[in-house]
Formats: C-alpha cells, sequence, structure tokens
C-alpha cells in the first residue's frame, strides 16, 4: 500500500490553448498578419484570433472585408460608430451590409495577437 505522495496535492493541469485562446470553436479563425502594427502590438506574421460571433466594443480590433482583403480595423463608438484606419489613423465610416462586394463588411473581432518572440523586438516607441 504506502503513503500518497505530498507533492500530490501540488499537480496541476495541463495548459490547453484551446481553452484558453478559443470562446467559440465554431466561430473561431486563425489569420496571419499581412503587416506591422506597433501600436496595436501586432507584427507582420502574427498570428490572429478572430472571434466571428462576438460583437465588438470600443477600442475592439476587427478584421474586416474591404475591397476583397481582409484588413485590420480599430472600432470606436465615440461620438459615432466608426472604424480608424490604422496605417494613417484617419476615421471610416461603418461599410454597410450592402455596400462592396461582401455581405459580411466586418469578419470578426480580434482576441488574441501571437507573436513571434524571435522575429524582433517588441516596443512601443521603437528606436531605429
Amino acid at each position: 500500500m504506502g503513503f500518497p505522495s505530498p507533492a500530490q496535492d501540488y499537480v496541476e493541469e495541463r495548459i490547453s490553448l484551446d481553452q484558453k485562446l478559443i470562446a467559440h470553436p465554431s466561430a473561431t479563425y486563425f489569420m496571419k498578419a499581412g503587416a506591422t502594427y506597433w501600436r496595436e502590438g501586432v507584427m507582420t506574421g502574427a498570428l490572429l484570433v478572430v472571434d466571428c460571433s462576438l460583437k465588438p466594443c470600443d477600442g475592439s480590433l476587427l478584421v474586416c472585408s474591404i475591397d476583397n482583403e481582409f484588413r485590420i480595423k480599430r472600432y470606436r463608438t465615440h461620438p459615432r460608430p466608426h472604424l480608424v484606419n490604422l496605417e494613417n489613423g484617419k476615421r471610416e465610416k461603418l461599410p454597410d451590409a450592402g455596400e462592396g462586394d461582401t455581405a459580411r463588411p466586418v469578419f470578426g473581432v480580434i482576441t488574441y495577437i501571437i507573436n513571434d518572440a524571435r522575429s524582433g523586438e517588441f516596443d512601443d516607441s521603437p528606436v531605429m
């Protein structure tokens, strides 16, 4: 028989990235960032976890389908709901569902950004 191990009280569960990162499996997609946006913490090649079932809140990063290309935009609610272009900081109106080539202009909300730590140093004010 024997005695139970005293270390058994300290055994932890295994970490599951699926459980940590994916709240709605049937509505979650993985995408790769095509550009670097320093202020948002997105580097080229970053893995983006995008949830299509979430409603955006003020400050959310969205993946939008514009001219048959996916673009990352920031959602803002004040003074009226609008998008912010991350490349130039200008406001853009929210696309309507009937506009353009797509029936769903906002593809989903970015919930997590996973950068490769080997590819470069992240700093909110990089010095070149």
